[in-house]
């Protein structure tokens, strides 16, 4: 794995451990570091890479990655937001399903 793609893993996962805690401001800073991981990315045009953590073991990588999938037409991110969707009562459920409403409303931009 490269540099950008293992900082966006561990910001994901840092991002979840925070939004556990409820540690908004913690959690806040690590979404901008992910957001800023995956705009080098696709600066880099290496968002494909991104495809590859669709089946990553730690949920908050597969939401991340699922919701910046989500441009891409043949990929399975929408069936990876909807399994995580149903993890009722969990901080991955409730960005799921906020991120597939977005999507499916046209507030998502990429």
């Amino acid at each position: 794995m490269n540099v950008d793609l293992e900082k966006y893993v561990h910001v994901c996962i840092a991002n979840g451990e925070a939004r556990e805690r409820g540690n908004i401001k913690a959690g806040n800073k690590q979404a901008d570091i992910v957001f800023s991981a995956y705009t080098i990315l696709k600066e880099n045009n290496r968002l494909n890479e991104l495809l590859g953590l669709l089946s990553h073991e730690n949920l908050y990588v597969r939401l991340w990655a699922a919701t910046h999938c989500l441009q891409f037409p043949n990929s399975n991110a929408e069936d990876v937001l909807e399994e995580l969707a149903k993890l009722k009562g969990s901080v991955v459920s409730i960005s799921a399903i906020t991120s597939l409403f977005g999507w499916r409303n046209g507030m998502a931009k990429f």
